[in-house]
């Protein structure tokens, strides 16, 4: 990938999902990234069932949430941050 706006098997998500995806923050994109490459089977389960979008979300909130408490200037990477925050990389079983 050149830029973390690509956006990981794409062809995997509904127009409106793919849409919500490039639309959003790179942190948005990092995770939909993390979770397809990880979790491709939750990812499309989630998707089926119609919660992928507001379980990505939530995600991206948690993940904003350490990084503005105790990651900024934190010589720790992102990972490390949210894995001592208790925070799932994983996307939520369906």
């Amino acid at each position: 990938m050149d830029s973390i706006r690509e956006v990981v098997s794409p062809q995997t998500y509904p127009p409106e999902i793919m849409k919500r995806i490039k639309g959003g923050s790179n942190l948005l994109i990092s995770i939909a990234n993390r979770w397809m490459l990880g979790w491709p089977e939750r990812v499309k389960t989630l998707l089926d069932k119609d919660e992928f979008w507001e379980a990505l979300k939530s995600q991206e909130e948690k993940e904003l949430d350490v990084l503005v408490e105790g990651g900024y200037g934190n010589p720790l990477a992102a990972w490390e941050i949210n894995q001592l925050a208790g925070l799932d990389p994983a996307p939520p079983v369906p």
